[in-house]
């Protein structure tokens, strides 16, 4: 009996569904709205002096279908994954545009500034804790950068003066260059000339 019902059917395995479709290899002419719409194309009228004849399947149609409708679910799924991913990853890529574009103008200024190279991350920490920075696109593509402090926005670079000119920015400001030997020597020897 079921090789029967398998020389009689063909069983296809459909992407969302647990039970495979059946599908009769055979099917009278008033039966073919009982198959599922997509799969009616792989059926042909048999043409036959017999009208009663009806539909056979074209089990590999039936296949290129299934192969089909799955395929396309696999994309709709990947599609819907995007509408709800890729919001998310563009508002973090521009987020990361921002926090470079404010990093980068905090490094500047702090170079501009004086600040020690080696102390440039720890300055830009404090100033971080006591500032909000905020980074607006503008038409060209660059970013301009401001602060927000207890006063209200200002440019960066007043900010950092403030915080290089004060007692704690004291600490990060880099040491003045020792003279050259030369230097010392050249001023050494117009002391003793003048001596002379």
């Amino acid at each position: 009996m079921a090789g029967e019902n398998h020389i009689n059917n063909y069983f296809v395995k459909v992407h969302n569904q647990a039970d495979l479709l059946r599908l009769p290899r055979r099917i009278a002419t008033d039966r073919l709205e009982a198959i599922p719409e997509s799969y009616r194309a792989a059926y042909d009228y048999i043409e036959e002096d017999d009208p009663g004849r009806g539909y056979e399947l074209s089990t590999a149609i039936a296949d290129v279908i299934r192969d089909g409708e799955a395929e396309i679910a696999s994309l709709n799924a990947q599609f819907e994954k995007l509408q709800v991913e890729g919001p998310v990853k563009l508002a973090a890529v521009k987020q990361q545009m921002r926090d470079d574009a404010v990093n980068t103008t905090l490094q500047l200024s702090l170079a501009k500034a004086g600040a020690h190279e080696g102390l440039v991350e720890g300055a830009m920490a404090i100033l971080k804790n006591r500032n909000e920075f905020e980074a607006e696109k503008s038409d060209d593509g660059t970013y301009a950068v401001l602060a927000r402090t207890s006063l209200g926005l200002a440019p960066v670079d007043r900010v950092v003066q403030q915080f290089m000119q004060s007692e704690e920015g004291a600490a990060y400001r880099g040491k003045p260059a020792a003279p050259s030997a030369g230097n010392n020597f050249s001023r050494l020897q117009s002391g003793l000339k003048r001596r002379h």
